[in-house]
């Protein structure tokens, strides 16, 4: 599947500005040595439509992504085709190591970098979920979403800590990264009996090689185990590079997520 990112662009273009996010003053963590960079872009009815309470959606390099998340969301939503979230933009000031569950031994990558991941879990668990929701209007439906090494982080949660988000967005995971570690515990929880009920979106572009490899053997590994009470969507863009697959594939995540969404409310 190939969508043309200059029609992606146009489309969230009269919707996206630079004025979307705020800050939010973040105390000092107890689980990180530097506390992100916090941001919220709150819904277009939030301020008229004082007893509703929005889905938030974490976004992990929400400094890079936001503006563009936040637009294809207002997008939909004026079709009918996503609700309004709060979006709570996520910037590591050390990607690597806070995004990647396990410390790099291979030669072929940067060794001894990582490890941070369960720690950054840590924060937005207990530190920064516990502040949005004293400080908004949230609902009880969470999701997590990452492109590259942070994708990496998304499968982290998916797996470790399953309950914590009902949705998760992995772009282009980096399930290549040390001894894939993350590639196999994903494998073993999705075949195990103690999964929980979510929605995974997962895609990969142009990649090739052994990062291709370890994405076809979870990917092959998810499809065989999936169950009646989670909702999988997987993506291959084989004409788009790592770099874009986020922007390429949020229309059809997105979409999943409202159609989970839409399934869960009518149970």
């Amino acid at each position: 599947m190939r969508v043309s990112l200059v029609t992606l662009f146009l489309l969230i273009s009269s919707v996206a500005n630079a004025a979307s996010f705020t800050v939010v003053e973040m105390p000092k963590s107890k689980y990180l040595a530097k506390t992100p960079k916090i941001t919220v872009a709150l819904p277009a009815s939030y301020s008229s439509n004082s007893s509703k309470r929005y889905p938030v959606l974490y976004l992990l390099d929400g400094e890079l992504n936001g503006e563009l998340v936040h637009g294809m969301l207002q997008r939909l939503h004026a079709s009918n085709g996503s609700y309004e979230h709060i979006i709570v933009g996520i910037t590591s000031q050390n990607r690597i190591k806070d995004f990647a569950p396990t410390v790099n031994q291979d030669p072929r990558g940067p060794v001894g970098e990582g490890g941070g991941g369960d720690a950054f879990l840590d924060f937005i668990e207990k530190e920064l979920m516990p502040t949005i929701a004293e400080d908004y209007r949230t609902g009880q439906f969470n999701s997590l979403a990452g492109h590259s090494i942070a994708g990496l982080l998304v499968l982290h949660s998916f797996q470790s800590r399953p309950a914590l988000f009902q949705s998760f967005l992995a772009f282009s995971p980096a399930v290549w990264w040390g001894a894939r570690e993350t590639a196999e515990a994903t494998k073993k929880y999705v075949s195990s009996q103690r999964r929980v009920q979510n929605y995974l979106y997962m895609n990969i572009g142009s990649e090739g090689g052994e990062m291709r490899e370890v994405y076809d053997s979870l990917a092959g590994t998810i499809l065989r185990n999936r169950h009646l009470d989670a909702k999988l969507q997987l993506d291959e863009f084989d004409d788009e590079s790592h770099d874009f697959t986020l922007a390429v594939g949020l229309y059809n995540a997105l979409k999943g997520l409202f159609q989970y969404q839409q399934q869960q409310e009518g149970k």
